[in-house]
């Protein structure tokens, strides 16, 4: 049976450097083994501490405002 798992590592680093050591070595115990296939390897960083606030959206010269539109309205393309 083949099974697919995610898994979340949280690891402090002081450099992007250090942090690929880390994933390095990590990656390359699961690579040695003969049972485990590593096919995507997703790096992201935590939110940051700091609060951004985007200005307001303004109406442009011709009239339109910008909006999302509703997610009924939305699809995957398919």
């Amino acid at each position: 049976m083949k099974v697919q798992a995610t898994v979340v590592l949280s690891f402090q680093a002081a450099s992007l450097a250090e942090a690929g050591t880390v994933l390095d070595d990590v990656l390359a115990q699961a690579r040695g083994r003969d049972d485990v296939d590593v096919s995507r390897v997703e790096v992201v960083s935590p939110p940051g501490d700091h609060v951004v606030t985007l200005p307001a959206l303004s109406a442009s010269p011709t009239g339109f405002v910008p909006r999302v539109p509703p997610a009924a309205g939305v699809t995957n393309g398919t």
